[in-house]
C-alpha cells in the first residue's frame, strides 16, 4: 500500500541560510497556520547550515563582523545579541579583534539560524525532511515532490532555495579527475586529508575559497610550498580599519553601460582619496539592485564578462584572521599567487604535473602533491541537477540570460519561455541574474524576507487536494 503524500502549504528545497530565513519570516507572518504549514527538504542534519555555514572547520569564519549579520533586517544585531560572548571567548578567543569586531566561525552562524527555527519545529509547523529532491511535477493540486528516500509531498507553493552546484574541474584537469591527489570540490570533508606538512600544494583559483584552503592547511600544520593561480591572479581584499560608511550616489541617473558605471565608481574613489575604497564599494553594493536594473541585457553580460572578477575580490572580503594567515604565508615565501592560465595536466607516480602559462611569461611546469580546485560555483551546470532538469524539460524553469542561475521575475517567480510560473519561486543566489548583487548575507536576508512576504500574502491559499496525478 502506497502511503498518502504529506500535504504542506509551502515546500522549500534547500535548508541553508536562504531557506531557513524564508521559513522563519513566513511562519512569523502566518501564525494562523497550524501543523505542517511548511517543510524544508534539506539533506544536512541541521537547518541553516547549507554550503556557506555548514563547514565545521574552525578556520572558516564569517567574512563580515557579527554585528552586521542577522536573520532579520529590522534587527541587524540579532546574531551579535544571540552570541554568548563568555562561551565564545573561552572556546574561540581568536574571534575577537582589538577593534571590538567579532568574527565567529561560519558554523556558529549556522547554529544561530537553526536555533531561531527550533520553536517552529517543536510546534510541528515546520518539518525538516532530511533528504534530497529527485523530482518536482506540476499537478492540479499544486506541486508533487519526490525525494531520494521515496518521501512524497504535495505543496501549494514551492521555493527553490538551493545553492549553486559545486565547482567543476577546469577542462585541462579533467584528464586527471580520478586521481585522488586532485580535489574537485574544495568543500569536501576530505579535501586536506593526509596532507603532509611539506606537501607541494597547488590551488586553482585565488578568491575567498583559496584563502580558506590556505588557512585550513596552515592550521593543520602545513608549511610546504603553495602556488595559487588564476587568469588574473586577483586575491580577495580585506576590510577597512574604520567602521563602514557608504559613500557615493550611483542611482540618480544610473549608468546605462558597464563602462559608464566603472568610470563613475573610479571618479568617486579619485575625488575622496582620504576615504577607504570599501566605503565606495559598499555604496555600490547597497544600490546594486537599482544599478543592475538600469543596465540592458547586453550591458549586464558585458559587466559579468569583464568586471565581475574585480567586483568579487573587492565585494567579498576576507575575514581579518584569514587575511593575516595569507599575508604571513606570502611574506615567508611559502605562498605564491600567480596570474596564469592552466593549459594541461598529467599524473605520474610522484606528482600531478601542471602546465601553466603565466601572464607575460613563458609556459612552465609545476608539480603538486595535492591540487585543489577553487574556481567557484558551476553556474553553467545548474540545469544538470536532476530535478531542475526535469522542471526545465517541462517548461517550468530555465537558465537566466546572463548565466548566473535561474530566470525569475521581479516577484521571485520562476520564468520560463516567457511565462511566470504559478506558485514556483526562486530565492537567494540562484536569482542573481534578475537582482544582481545577491551573494552577501544582507542582500540574501532582504531577498528571503521579500519571498516570505509574497508567500504569506499570496501563495498559501490551499488547493483542493482530492487526488494526485501521475
Amino acid at each position: 500500500m502506497v502511503a498518502s503524500p504529506l500535504h504542506v502549504r509551502v515546500a522549500i528545497v534547500g535548508g541553508g541560510a536562504t531557506g531557513a530565513m524564508i521559513a522563519w519570516h513566513f511562519l512569523r507572518a502566518r501564525s494562523d497556520l497550524g501543523a505542517n504549514a511548511l517543510a524544508i527538504i534539506e539533506p544536512r542534519a541541521r537547518l541553516g547550515a547549507g554550503q556557506a555555514y555548514g563547514s565545521n572547520d574552525p578556520e572558516h569564519r564569517i567574512n563580515v563582523p557579527a554585528s552586521r549579520m542577522s536573520i532579520d533586517t529590522q534587527t541587524p544585531e540579532d546574531f551579535s545579541a544571540w552570541l554568548d560572548r563568555d562561551a565564545l571567548e573561552a572556546t574561540d578567543p581568536d574571534a575577537f579583534l582589538p577593534s571590538g569586531d567579532i568574527y565567529p566561525t561560519r558554523a556558529t552562524f549556522g547554529i544561530y539560524l537553526a536555533a531561531r527555527l527550533e520553536q517552529e519545529q517543536g510546534a510541528g509547523r515546520l518539518r525538516h525532511i532530511r533528504d534530497s529532491v529527485t523530482s518536482i511535477h506540476k499537478i492540479s493540486a499544486g506541486w508533487a515532490i519526490k525525494t531520494d528516500g521515496d518521501t512524497q509531498l504535495v505543496a501549494d507553493a514551492v521555493v527553490i532555495a538551493t545553492s549553486h552546484p559545486a565547482p567543476s574541474l577546469p577542462k585541462p584537469l579533467r584528464t586527471v579527475a580520478n586521481d585522488p591527489r586532485v580535489v574537485a570540490n574544495p568543500w569536501a570533508i576530505n579535501a586536506l586529508d593526509d596532507l603532509a606538512p611539506d606537501a607541494r600544494l597547488v590551488i586553482v583559483g585565488t578568491g575567498l575559497t583559496m584563502a580558506d584552503v590556505v588557512a585550513s592547511a596552515t592550521a593543520h600544520g602545513h608549511h610546504g610550498p603553495i602556488i595559487a593561480f588564476s587568469r588574473r591572479g586577483l586575491r580577495s581584499r580585506g576590510h577597512a580599519s574604520t567602521s563602514p560608511d557608504p559613500l557615493g550616489d550611483f542611482t540618480t541617473q544610473p549608468a546605462r553601460t558597464a563602462r559608464e558605471l566603472l568610470n563613475r565608481i573610479r571618479a568617486v574613489l579619485a575625488s575622496h582619496p582620504d576615504r577607504p575604497w570599501q566605503d565606495v564599494l559598499d555604496a555600490v553594493r547597497k544600490q546594486g539592485r537599482a544599478l543592475w536594473a538600469a543596465l540592458s541585457m547586453p550591458e549586464r553580460k558585458r559587466l559579468i564578462r569583464h568586471l565581475r572578477p574585480f567586483w568579487d575580490v573587492h565585494r567579498f572580503r576576507v575575514a581579518p584572521q584569514i587575511e593575516q594567515t595569507v599575508d604571513r604565508r606570502l611574506s615567508d615565501g611559502t605562498l605564491q599567487i600567480l596570474a596564469a592560465r592552466l593549459e594541461d595536466a598529467e599524473a605520474n607516480p610522484s606528482a600531478v604535473r601542471l602546465t601553466i602559462h603565466p601572464r607575460g611569461g613563458a609556459t612552465t611546469h609545476i608539480e603538486a602533491d595535492r591540487v585543489i580546485n577553487t574556481t567557484g560555483p558551476n553556474h553553467a551546470g545548474i540545469l544538470a541537477v536532476p530535478y531542475l532538469h526535469g522542471l526545465a524539460q517541462g517548461g517550468f524553469v530555465e537558465a537566466d540570460p546572463v548565466g548566473l542561475g535561474l530566470h525569475t521575475t521581479f516577484d521571485h517567480r520562476a520564468l520560463a519561455r516567457g511565462v511566470a510560473q504559478d506558485r514556483l519561486f526562486i530565492a537567494g543566489p540562484l536569482s542573481r541574474g534578475t537582482f544582481g548583487e545577491l551573494m552577501g548575507l544582507p542582500e540574501v536576508t532582504a531577498n528571503a524576507e521579500s519571498v516570505a512576504r509574497l508567500l504569506a500574502s499570496d501563495a498559501v491559499t490551499p488547493h483542493p487536494h482530492s487526488f494526485i496525478e501521475a
